[in-house]
């Protein structure tokens, strides 16, 4: 058997215009992690990431923690986030970049519901697959890829007992959505449940994928309560 620990990115910049870069505090989620894990496993026998810089840099923060410095993730851009921009902005145009988002709800009289209402009607219509070649990446080619990642990876697994895949809320909840059972229409619901640097555990069997632990992030609390963050 494998355990495959699925580990969604520390906190990015949400609402800048770079937002595929760390916060500061997502930086010390990915350091605190590394040092959970240091205490549960002696090493990851091998480390996948997607090609995100925020992927790079939580693996390159949790493997430093754990003293695997020297680890070199393998790079798979399968495990990279949907465009959310680019979904966006097939429901408004005006909603394609960061400063459009903002300048949007800010005309609103609840901002938060406001972000919340129209994040949810653009994912609503992606997942819908009524407008699929109005994207770049239509939803039944985003559920091929992740499937594709996870197959993959297993595939090329070799007697590895412990592996880290460094990847973000979307496919960490498709995964989890599907091995559950869980409506495709439900997977945003899922998602917004996520922490930053929360760890979902899958393990591979001779009979299949189970799903062991969905985002697990105790550590996260009490003390660390600071640490606790879901964008």
């Amino acid at each position: 058997m494998t355990a495959i620990y699925l580990i969604r990115h520390g906190q990015a910049s949400f609402g800048k215009d770079e937002y595929d870069c760390l916060s500061k505090l997502g930086e010390q989620q990915a350091t605190h992690l590394g040092g959970v894990f240091k205490g549960r496993l002696d090493r990851f026998d091998k480390v996948v990431r997607g090609s995100m810089q925020r992927h790079q840099q939580t693996a390159n923060g949790c493997l430093s923690a754990m003293g695997q410095k020297g680890t070199e993730p393998q790079l798979d851009a399968r495990w990279n986030e949907y465009d959310h921009q680019y979904i966006l902005a097939q429901l408004d145009s005006e909603l394609a970049t960061a400063q459009g988002v903002k300048d949007y709800v800010s005309r609103q009289d609840n901002p938060h519901k406001a972000l919340e209402k129209v994040i949810g009607q653009a994912f609503s219509r992606w997942i819908s697959s009524q407008h699929n070649t109005d994207y770049i990446e239509s939803w039944p080619d985003y559920q091929a890829r992740i499937q594709a990642a996870l197959t993959g990876l297993i595939s090329g697994l070799e007697g590895q007992k412990n592996v880290a895949v460094f990847s973000s809320g979307g496919p960490i909840a498709l995964l989890s959505q599907a091995l559950l059972g869980v409506p495709a229409e439900n997977l945003m619901t899922l998602n917004w449940t996520l922490v930053n640097c929360g760890i979902t555990k899958l393990i591979n069997t001779r009979n299949g994928v189970i799903l062991s632990s969905l985002n697990e992030h105790s550590t996260f609390e009490g003390k660390n309560k600071h640490l606790l963050t879901y964008k």
